[in-house]
């Protein structure tokens, strides 16, 4: 099969608007990135993709990026609290060799910040739930009149203790989900510390 010059430049073109597409959706997401992370784009041209700061990390919440998660953050280290949490240790920022994770001290960690997901946090349908109120180091949740959780973004490193101790899934057989997570701050922000 051949093509024609027009053919060419137009399927060229189309490629090229559809990769841009991709690229551009990939910078709209949110990572979480490990203690002393750099703004995202700074971060993606500075992270080489070491894997320093994964093996360095004791907890192991420090994990490499799968091709899932995007093209441009394929290997580039995130924060998962699917099994631990972060110790505040600072090992990754001190072991990374191109500056995209920077020091810090445990008074600026700063990986993000929690959220109350109100349909599945037991707390909010039933009460009587303060796990993550009692596990939180940093006191940034606490209990509103109702003796429900609510978050103290203004407190929370986003260490993720919380989401990890919520026992949510194992008390409600119908979901698999936190009644906690961790999410960017900006966007935990903006929804004022919930998400439906």
């Amino acid at each position: 099969m051949r093509f024609s010059r027009r053919s060419f430049i137009a399927f060229a073109a189309g490629c090229l608007a559809s990769a841009g597409e991709v690229f551009a959706g990939e910078r709209k997401s949110t990572f979480l990135r490990p203690p002393g992370a750099v703004a995202e784009d700074e971060f993606l041209a500075r992270c080489n993709r070491c894997q320093k700061c994964v093996q360095v990390c004791p907890t192991r919440v420090i994990v490499p990026a799968s091709l899932e998660n995007g093209l441009m953050s394929v290997n580039t280290p995130h924060v998962s609290f699917k099994k631990s949490y972060c110790n505040s240790c600072l090992e990754c920022s001190k072991v990374c060799p191109t500056g995209a994770l920077k020091p810090v001290t445990k008074e600026t960690l700063d990986i993000g910040a929690a959220v109350i997901v109100k349909k599945d946090c037991v707390a909010w349908d039933f009460t009587g739930c303060t796990v993550c109120v009692d596990k939180c180091p940093l006191k940034a949740i606490e209990l509103d009149e109702a003796k429900r959780p609510v978050i103290r973004t203004d407190k929370c490193n986003g260490c993720g203790i919380c989401e990890v101790v919520c026992p949510a899934p194992s008390l409600r057989s119908h979901i698999q989900n936190k009644g906690i997570i961790v999410i960017n701050r900006a966007e935990a922000e903006a929804g004022g510390g919930f998400r439906e």
